[in-house]
């Protein structure tokens, strides 16, 4: 009786490129985990969350597919502007309706909260945190797909990179908002 034997055959770069990517998206999620017990405060809280989202994302992008840079180029610059304007007139419109509205003070105090309204008028922060962890998400699995199941298909690589630079664009005004804001006595 002869046993079957396996090879293991080496992994291949797009392979190693997954786990080091998905070991990302557990960093990622293991720290805005954290970051609920370890900030109290909501509004440093939520920079923290979107800057971590921000690096995940070009980290994620740039370690997948930095060889095809150049080939993206032409479609993810004006995904990125598309991203920019959603970002600007869903999230941060809205945002500084609040303070114009309530005031800073109001704004910062109350920054966390939902109410009824936000949620039926899908308000820029009543979807931040499903957002982070869904583009996160989505994210991954593009790049595995495009990278183990597709082997890494230029058509795909584009498509991934698309998506990703649509989410790098939304978050950028929404950081700058949040990083422009005073914060006094919180930072």
């Amino acid at each position: 009786m002869r046993l079957n034997t396996v090879h293991l055959t080496p992994m291949t770069p797009f392979n190693s490129t997954v786990i080091i990517v998905v070991a990302l998206l557990a960093l990622f999620l293991i720290s805005i985990t954290v970051s609920k017990y370890a900030m109290h405060d909501n509004f440093l809280r939520t920079r923290f969350i979107m800057s971590a989202l921000f690096g995940f994302i070009v980290l994620t992008l740039t370690i997948s597919f930095w060889k095809f840079a150049l080939m993206t180029l032409p479609f993810t610059v004006p995904s990125m502007l598309v991203g920019i304007g959603l970002g600007y007139l869903i999230g941060v419109r809205t945002e500084q309706q609040k303070i114009l509205t309530h005031g800073i003070e109001h704004y910062m105090e109350r920054f966390a909260r939902i109410e009824h309204k936000d949620v039926k008028n899908l308000t820029w922060w009543s979807l931040i945190n499903f957002y982070s962890i869904m583009c996160g998400l989505i994210l991954i699995n593009l790049i595995g797909f495009t990278n183990v199941i597709l082997q890494g298909s230029p058509g795909f690589i584009i498509a991934t990179s698309v998506v990703g630079a649509a989410f790098i664009g939304s978050i950028l005004p929404y950081l700058y908002h949040l990083w422009t804001l005073p914060c006094g006595e919180r930072c």
